[in-house]
């Protein structure tokens, strides 16, 4: 359990027991979207301020020039694009031994709750589970819902993906933000929930104001994209979101510290 808990100490602060996680793993489903056309500048621009990042294995091993430093989250589902029939049959596109010979601190695994795919996906998240446990390595939970986005607002149903994350082995959830009871979230997953970004934020004012809520609410951090990354002020966002995640600042200072 010790090497498990290294790994994770490189995910969450041990001593905030938060993460601020960027997620550059879209191009696997979406290709060169907007934002990360070029992903080693992306890379350039917000490594300082990151605890972790999420990416595939094609990025991490092509483009991410490692420094120690960062915790590595890598993704063992994959194999749907936004192309395909069906963007929610996400089965595997990674070992956890090929995961963890690139040096993983965690795993990724996706599951669409709710969708045609729960059950293939479900099954594959246990598996995964099954060979991050054998290894001593993280499992980062990743809640999706598929074209219904409706249901990424329902507490009960976002409570529902996160508990059942968990159930199949999870030791982070990644899921949506709910502006309404997000408490009842976490406080029925026994296991840290980090938010998704989700679509695109109007303003990057509304971002922080989804990350204090997120945190009052029990969260312990994000994975977050496009939200970061598509910003024209990527730079004091993530300054401020890290200010917000690690020491607690109001949503008045982290506005105040973007607009500065």
């Amino acid at each position: 359990m010790k090497g498990k808990k290294n790994r994770l100490a490189r995910i969450l602060s041990p001593e905030t027991g938060r993460g601020l996680i960027i997620a550059i793993d879209h191009g696997m489903a979406l290709g060169p979207m907007t934002g990360i056309e070029k992903p080693a500048k992306v890379f350039e621009m917000l490594d300082q301020y990151t605890d972790a990042w999420l990416m595939t294995k094609g990025i991490f091993t092509h483009v991410y020039k490692p420094n120690g430093k960062k915790g590595i989250i890598l993704r063992a589902s994959g194999a749907a694009t936004i192309a395909g029939p069906d963007i929610t049959r996400e089965l595997s596109a990674a070992s956890v031994e090929e995961l963890l010979s690139l040096s993983a601190d965690a795993i990724a695994c996706s599951a669409y709750i709710g969708s045609s795919n729960e059950h293939e996906t479900l099954q594959h998240m246990s598996r995964v589970a099954e060979g991050c446990r054998r290894w001593g390595i993280p499992l980062i939970g990743v809640i999706g819902v598929g074209k219904d986005k409706e249901k990424a607002q329902d507490p009960k149903f976002i409570a529902l993906g996160a508990r059942v994350a968990a159930e199949h082995g999870a030791d982070i959830v990644k899921t949506y933000y709910t502006a309404e009871k997000f408490d009842s979230v976490t406080a029925g997953c026994p296991v840290p929930i980090a938010i998704a970004g989700g679509p695109k934020c109007e303003t990057d004012e509304d971002t922080l104001a989804m990350i204090r809520g997120a945190l009052d609410g029990g969260a312990a951090g994000i994975v977050m994209g496009r939200n970061i990354w598509q910003s024209s002020r990527s730079i004091p966002l993530i300054k401020a979101v890290r200010a917000l995640i690690h020491e607690d600042i109001s949503l008045k200072k982290a506005v105040a510290m973007l607009n500065a």
